[in-house]
């Protein structure tokens, strides 16, 4: 019988058969999946300039060189962590099919992690203010920037959470919100505050009675990820008016955990908010905590005189 090194397939035939191992045994979300998918194609497009490959031909050498000319692009640190990581999850599985030897993954260089090392980046009162003014006026797209700005700042809920609100998921009734978390597949229950909940009712009460999710675009198609881009492009274009420039949405959030732990909750009930698989990834708002923080300050040598 050949050998899986021996045989030759096409690009797109293993790009299929990687994207289905993502989502049928990591179940991974459909952004992280097109990321892989990606670096993955890259990496064979360098490695099999002809568009067929021959594993036989592969040598743990060109995953190197690869990674060379990528990282010569790719000037940010965080950029080369995620292109590493993907990278070895297709090694990974490349050893599980039996198409090269195990080990690759564990050779490849690291890039050293400084865990903690810098502070997240909220938005000023100012900046605030200026998206809270933004978002002022009777036609639909201000009512759909409110509610998306307080589902960002009141609930510190994803981009792609919030895509992936349907109406089912909101709980008049009991107050509260199911979030179908698309990053680690934890969903959750969250209250639902009354400024959140009048401003879903103004957008909704604009929009189509028959969407199925919160936020749709006005015409089709309706998929999750047109409806994804639908909330991105919409909270860039709010950042936009209110002259906010060089802070992408994700501030919106690291806002919302800021402000939890400024007014004394504990980083368990920020992490349960948030979604945080780990409370290790909560423990960055730490630094944020000035008051905790100058209880242990040790003083300034001479600083008494």
């Amino acid at each position: 019988m050949e050998h899986s090194t021996t045989k030759i397939t096409s690009i797109p035939e293993l790009l299929g058969r990687y994207d289905r191992h993502l989502l049928g045994v990591r179940g991974l979300a459909g952004n992280t999946r097109a990321l892989h998918r990606h670096v993955v194609r890259r990496l064979l497009c360098f490695c099999f300039p002809g568009g067929q490959v021959r594993w036989g031909n592969l040598h743990f050498c060109d995953c190197v060189a690869f990674l060379r000319k990528e990282f010569a692009r790719l000037s940010s640190r965080e950029t080369q962590k995620v292109w590493l990581m993907v990278l070895r999850s297709i090694l990974r599985y490349l050893a599980q099919e039996g198409c090269i030897t195990e080990g690759w993954e564990a050779a490849l260089p690291k890039i050293p992690t400084y865990r903690l090392a810098s502070l997240p980046r909220g938005l000023s009162e100012k900046r605030l203010g200026d998206l809270e003014s933004a978002c002022q006026g009777n036609k639909p797209r201000h009512q759909r920037y409110r509610a998306l700005l307080l589902l960002c700042l009141r609930l510190g809920l994803r981009v792609g959470e919030i895509a992936n609100l349907h109406l089912e998921d909101i709980d008049w009734r009991n107050g509260c919100l199911q979030i179908r978390s698309t990053k680690n597949h934890r969903e959750r229950i969250l209250p639902l505050p009354d400024d959140v909940g009048q401003a879903l009712v103004a957008h909704l009460r604009m929009g189509r009675p028959r969407s199925k999710r919160v936020f749709e675009p006005l015409r089709p198609p309706f998929s999750a990820q047109r409806v994804y881009w639908h909330v991105v492009n919409s909270l860039h274009y709010l950042f936009g008016l209110a002259g906010i420039t060089g802070r992408g949405t994700h501030s919106l959030r690291h806002t919302a955990a800021t402000t939890m732990v400024s007014g004394g909750a504990s980083f368990k009930a920020v992490a349960d908010v948030l979604g945080h698989k780990s409370i290790s990834t909560t423990l960055i708002y730490a630094k944020l905590d000035l008051k905790a923080l100058a209880q242990v300050a040790l003083p300034w040598p001479g600083g008494a005189r």
